[in-house]
């Protein structure tokens, strides 16, 4: 006799393996897991609680209180961990590409001039600048026509580059160390006081 399982028969669905950062969240009771996985959807504590059955009525305290929990908290971190490491995204790919984003430069997709507006051959433009491009169009018509090109939210990218690398004043109290410094060479540079009048 042999130490080895026998091979489930064929028509027998095998075990699914277990995911990775799973092993945090076998720790929690039912809800609590249910409540990590619903998180895990939209990042919305009040939603992922109703969909975990905890009452409507108490979902946004609830949902922050299970947030609260170390063992909760544990198994949200080991998931997102997990997700990132399955579609290698890190902070630096994000950053990356909100910076391709926010410092993309329409002299790169386009010539403008006395003759009129002329766009660049899309083959030409490397992967920086398609990442940049949100919509390009073309209508016709009997009297002529129209090309469209939009670029993503410039502005948009700057914001989230600034509060990411604590430069808006939104960036919280974890921006706020970094603020003082880049303030400071803002100041420097231009040889003026800081927004307080110093």
């Amino acid at each position: 006799m042999t130490d080895e399982a026998p091979d489930p028969p064929a028509d027998m669905p095998s075990r699914p393996e277990t995911p990775p950062g799973r092993d945090a969240q076998d720790r929690l009771r039912p809800r609590q897991a249910r409540f990590v996985a619903e998180y895990l959807l939209d990042l919305n504590a009040t939603q992922a609680a109703v969909r975990a059955g905890y009452g409507a009525r108490n979902a946004k305290s609830q949902g922050s209180r299970l947030l609260k929990r170390d063992d909760v908290r544990a198994a949200v971190d080991a998931a997102i961990a997990a997700r990132a490491r399955r579609i290698e995204v890190s902070q630096d790919r994000v950053l990356l590409e909100y910076a391709r984003l926010a410092f993309s430069d329409m002299r790169r997709f386009m010539d403008w001039g006395p003759r009129g507006v002329v766009l660049k051959d899309g083959g030409a433009l490397d992967a920086d600048e398609t990442a940049c491009v949100a919509e390009v169009s073309e209508s016709k018509t009997a009297a002529g026509g129209t090309v469209r090109l939009k670029l993503h939210d410039k502005r948009g990218a700057l914001d989230s580059l600034a509060r990411h690398l604590g430069m808006s004043r939104e960036a919280g109290p974890a921006g706020e160390a970094a603020r003082g410094p880049v303030l400071r060479n803002r100041i420097d540079l231009t040889g003026g006081t800081d927004d307080a009048g110093n």
